[in-house]
């Protein structure tokens, strides 16, 4: 009986331990690219890219260009997805591609910020962050 009680316990060690190794070994999703056109103008909006973006689930980097107002995405494709990310970015309060900013969180950018078509606010009066 100990002998069978002994021979049971050791296969499941050896079945757990196997178990362990395989989900370690097990490679994590894809990384795949996506780049979303948005409406930001200035530098302040490239920060707020910067400092929010990387912290949206399953980001590995980004990268943002103030010229075009287009950000660059990498993120892992078993974590999240391009319709996930647009809404994440819309939440900033800035448009997504097709995804308009979500209103809220657009009437608390600097006012700079709010201005759509202009490439770069400069160092204008109405630039609060200035």
């Amino acid at each position: 009986m100990k002998k069978i009680l002994l021979l049971v316990l050791v296969s499941l060690m050896t079945l757990g331990l196997s178990a362990q190794q395989s989900s370690k070994s097990q490679p994590s999703g894809k990384v795949q690219t996506i780049t979303i056109q948005t409406n930001g103008v200035c530098g302040q909006c490239e920060k707020r890219f910067n400092e929010n973006v990387p912290y949206f689930k399953g980001v590995k980097s980004c990268t943002y260009d103030v010229k075009t107002a287009k950000l660059t995405i990498n993120y892992d494709a078993k974590k999240t997805n391009p319709e996930q990310l647009r809404q994440e970015v819309s939440k900033l309060g800035y448009n997504a591609d097709n995804i308009k900013a979500d209103a809220a969180a657009r009437a608390k950018l600097p006012a700079c910020c709010r201005q759509e078509g202009k490439t770069g606010c400069g160092n204008h009066k109405s630039c609060s962050h200035h």
